[in-house]
């Protein structure tokens, strides 16, 4: 049972994940499924390869190694120590199922998984977008791979041949080599770039169809039935200009898997007799030549392939780019005339009233004379606040504030934030209560988690009735605490609920917008997420307004999921 010799593999990623336990120690469903997974992958390719086998030692088309190193590259939890010995499971079981006895299914197995794992070693040095054949030099970095885990097939070869098929070393390492090569070249690609979930595949291809876009794919079919009626070696180049276009339209997977498809055909239909290409495949030499030449023709598609989608990908992020310069400029210029209005209505004020006190003293009393001085006092005091709220908000966007977090006593962290708007809360009777409860340390800076209290008390004292009450909650939720300002306000309506959060949005009528810029928000929104955590807003017009945040607790706490 000759079968098990052609080395393409393609094995485990860059970042391989710890096997699933759970608190008892106990292996997961997942863990379980991995292993069965590779071992019915291998174990259908491997037999397919066997079946495809004509005559003489090896098979004429061998997808069982690449299928299996492209499983272990696309999903690292297959890459465990249970995978790997799936893996080799389903090897032994197709050779000895074919008639192998359990020497020679081993010998065999051993040749096959010698060059994955040279493969496996050098793929998972590769970044993503290289492992998906996406960049300019993709294509160059498979080339090579293959080449050293063919030659490492090829060396196994040289055992294996002398001693299963009493064949000369030589031969041996030729034969093995190029044969995983070709083999590589050909399936590798398709299971690398392979869309999740595969329906993706089609989108070339939509329900809509477009001639244009399927004239590539025609022109390969085109190619493919003029192969058998040139009687030589140009009837395998037939396909190749078709290819070469789609490598142009289409993108990567596509290609590869086409690729692969008239690979597969022409390395298998003569060898089976199934068409004849006018090429001589009767001797070792001309075999090998034929299949050394498909594997050389299988490079320039997906090369071509792979330099389109580099180019793709960074038109894209040239778009990104201009996208974002084009918002920061037109956030510069919102910038500019939202906060001309907003600082032109406090010095009016006070202009105003600095006016009215340089009066005669006659023409004012003492009493009018403390009321404007007041008003000068409130009108240069929101002046401050904008120019605070601009100035934090500018910090966090050029990533210039620092944040040092440390171990806090989440309550009296709150507490303290409170009492920094006490005053506020004081001239509207509105209560601010801290409710009793379960508070953990968290793992913050108290100035960045106080400043972001600070804006959504003030807030909610702004738009809370008077006499009425905020509560301030807490509670677990998956390892973090996610803390909860709750008003009995007039609400946000959802269209305003979508805007809030943007700098210089507001919600509410002109009278409350023109207490603030809609800085505030947007700056703790940032904060909270420099913590790792998001702050939503929830509300109901009418009923009030819940801002919600998590933040994280320290190593050991989080880690017991207190």
């Amino acid at each position: 049972m000759q079968a098990t010799a052609v080395l393409s593999d393609l094995s485990h990623s860059a970042e391989q994940r710890r096997r699933p336990k759970n608190h008892q120690g106990l292996l997961t469903a997942p863990t379980i499924r991995n292993p069965l997974t590779v071992f019915a992958a291998v174990l259908a390719s491997a037999l397919c390869g066997i079946l495809l086998q004509p005559h003489g030692m090896l098979s004429s088309f061998w997808p069982a190694n690449a299928v299996l190193l492209g499983l272990m590259l696309r999903a690292p939890q297959h890459a465990s120590p249970a995978g790997w010995a799936a893996a080799i499971a389903g090897f032994m079981l197709a050779d000895i199922a074919m008639g192998s006895d359990f020497g020679r299914a081993a010998l065999l197995t051993f040749g096959n998984l010698s060059g994955v794992a040279v493969c496996f070693i050098l793929f998972r040095r590769l970044a993503p977008g290289e492992l998906r054949l996406r960049t300019a030099f993709a294509a160059l970095y498979l080339l090579l791979i293959v080449l050293a885990g063919s030659a490492v097939a090829g060396l196994a070869g040289m055992i294996i041949n002398p001693t299963l098929f009493r064949r000369s070393v030589s031969e041996g390492f030729l034969f093995w080599s190029v044969s995983e090569f070709t083999n590589y070249l050909a399936v590798l690609p398709v299971v690398l770039t392979a869309p999740v979930p595969v329906r993706r595949w089609l989108s070339p291809f939509s329900l809509r169809i477009d001639v244009r876009k399927l004239l590539p794919a025609l022109a390969c079919v085109l190619g493919l039935a003029l192969a058998p009626i040139a009687a030589g070696p140009s009837a395998v180049v037939f396909p190749v200009p078709g290819l070469i276009w789609c490598a142009l339209v289409y993108d990567v997977a596509t290609v590869a898997a086409m690729a692969a498809a008239i690979a597969g055909w022409m390395l298998i239909a003569p060898s089976m007799h199934w068409i004849s290409l006018g090429i001589p495949l009767d001797t070792f030499p001309d075999l090998l030549n034929f299949r050394s030449g498909i594997a050389v023709i299988l490079l320039g598609p997906i090369s071509v392939a792979g330099v389109m989608a580099a180019r793709s990908q960074s038109m894209r992020e040239a778009a990104a780019a201009r996208e974002a310069a084009e918002r920061a400029l037109a956030s510069r210029a919102l910038l500019l005339a939202t906060m001309t209005h907003e600082l032109r209505s406090p010095l009016n004020i006070i202009t105003g009233f600095a006016t009215l006190l340089e009066q005669p003293a006659k023409s004012t009393t003492t009493d009018e004379q403390a009321e404007y001085g007041q008003i000068i006092h409130e009108a240069a005091r929101h002046m401050n606040a904008l120019v605070t709220d601009l100035l934090d908000t500018a910090k966090v966007q050029a990533g210039q504030t620092k944040f040092s977090p440390k171990p806090t006593d989440s309550h009296d962290m709150l507490v303290q934030s409170t009492r920094l708007v006490k005053g506020m809360a004081l001239e509207r009777r509105i209560d601010i209560v801290v409710e009793t409860g379960f508070w953990p340390e968290v793992n913050v800076d108290p100035r960045a988690i106080k400043q972001v209290m600070i804006n959504l008390l003030a807030n909610a004292v702004k738009f809370s009735p008077d006499g009425s009450r905020i509560t301030i909650s807490g509670e677990m939720r998956q390892g973090r605490l996610a803390v909860s300002v709750v008003d009995r306000g007039c609400g946000i309506s959802a269209a305003d609920l979508e805007r809030i959060g943007r700098p210089y949005a507001q919600a509410g009528d002109d009278a409350s917008q023109r207490q603030g810029t809609g800085l505030g928000l947007t700056l703790s929104m940032r904060l909270i997420a420099q913590h790792g955590g998001v702050l939503r807003l929830t509300s109901e017009p009418g009923k009030g307004t819940t801002a919600t945040f998590d933040l994280p607790l320290p190593e050991g706490l989080a880690a017991n999921d207190v």
